[in-house]
């Protein structure tokens, strides 16, 4: 059963919309319902562009159509499905950079600087790399794309005459290229319907650009649809991301409404040492074990790996492998029924006063991940406890 925001959404007829669609307001779903609105219309040649292979994933299998013309994929997945009749395109891999020498950091620095169009020495070592060995990464093979898009009419059409109808989900992490590659999609006659929330923009180390939604809603002269109904948290937890992120000016306003009527549970702690953390942390598990809840249900989410190396040995000793640990990028787009969320100090998050918006945003990330129990662990030990906490809980 859609809402009514959402029913506006998959029945709108305009030819460019923006879907701003807060975090666990059923994006997904719209997107769903829309495309087999579509195909029950008659309209199938429909592209759709998802963020990762396993979101691309999930929507080719909620939309459960075996029509070829409905195209389901990556950025990177479209354009080597496009261009591999044409090049011979060869990927590489990790291991093949780490057999040559690269370092898993140093792997990481090359991704970040290219996706930003940035060089340093490094770079140059590892394109002179790539040059030698008949090599692509997925930056190249978007850039490669987006040349023949626009020197080759004749594969332009060819492309373009494709899809009636191109989505773009996860519309906040899309890169500048990636954005003039949708430019190039664009006919006298197609529509797009692009999904996001700006305030879950928070890849910009990957070359996401948050100015992209802008571009598009006034390049393309798009109409704004809002999804603010949450289904996933409780009202608790609702009332603490909407007081976080109110403090960030560079924002489409919006503010999440509650659906869930069941209380949620908050708790802030502050630790003098790491391991009277670990042991509170450990004590609640049992805890929350008892009361029926289950270890994959529990997740420990954090800024950097570091904070959490010493609580994640604590945690396999005690038989507690199947609680999951990751860092609050790896987390976004899945949610959890209790998150600890820990090294929520000034220097771990926020991390970097260059951009404390996107930071914020990394925060509200974290907290939106959560249906019911949310802890907030601040190590006293050293630093000072993170600017955020004060936002959180002032109204």
């Amino acid at each position: 059963m859609l809402n009514n925001n959402q029913l506006k959404a998959v029945m709108a007829n305009d030819r460019f919309i923006f879907l701003l669609a807060g975090a666990g307001t059923g994006k997904t779903t719209v997107i769903e319902n829309r495309v087999k609105r579509l195909i029950k219309e008659g309209h199938n040649k429909i592209l759709l562009i998802s963020f990762t292979k396993k979101s691309a994933e999930s929507l080719r299998k909620r939309i459960q159509t075996e029509d070829k013309n409905v195209v389901t994929s990556t950025f990177h997945g479209f354009c080597y499905q496009a261009l591999k009749d044409i090049y011979q395109l060869e990927i590489v891999t990790e291991e093949q950079l780490l057999v040559s020498g690269f370092t898993n950091h140093e792997i990481k620095e090359i991704d970040c600087f290219k996706r930003n169009n940035k060089n340093n020495d490094l770079v140059k070592k590892y394109n002179k790399y790539l040059k030698e060995n008949n090599l692509l990464d997925f930056t190249d093979l978007e850039i490669l794309m987006l040349k023949k898009m626009k020197s080759d009419s004749l594969f332009s059409r060819r492309i373009k005459s494709s899809f009636d109808y191109v989505f773009i989900d996860e519309f906040q992490d899309t890169s500048e290229i990636q954005y003039e590659l949708i430019k190039t999609l664009k006919t006298n006659n197609n529509a797009f319907f692009c999904v996001g929330d700006p305030d879950q923009s928070i890849y910009s180390f990957r070359g996401a650009s948050k100015k992209v939604i802008d571009l598009y809603i006034k390049e393309f002269k798009a109409s704004l649809y809002l999804l603010d109904l949450n289904y996933r948290s409780s009202q608790e937890i609702i009332r603490l991301a909407n007081n976080l992120i109110k403090h960030n000016i560079n924002r489409y306003g919006k503010k999440l409404a509650c659906f869930i009527k069941e209380n949620g549970y908050i708790d802030l702690k502050y630790f003098k040492n790491a391991e009277l953390k670990n042991n509170y942390i450990l004590k609640e598990i049992r805890i929350l074990l008892a009361k029926g809840i289950k270890q994959e249900e529990i997740t420990v989410l954090y800024r950097n790996h570091f904070v959490a190396n010493k609580l994640k040995n604590c945690l396999f000793e005690t038989y507690f492998e199947r609680v999951q640990f990751m860092t609050i990028h790896q987390a976004k787009g899945l949610e959890f029924k209790v998150v600890f969320m820990i090294g929520i100090n000034e220097g771990v998050l926020p991390m970097s006063q260059i951009d404390i918006e996107e930071e914020r945003r990394l925060m509200y990330v974290g907290v939106t991940r959560t249906r019911r129990y949310l802890y907030i662990m601040v190590n006293l030990e050293e630093l000072k406890p993170s600017r955020f906490i004060l936002e959180l809980f002032r109204s």
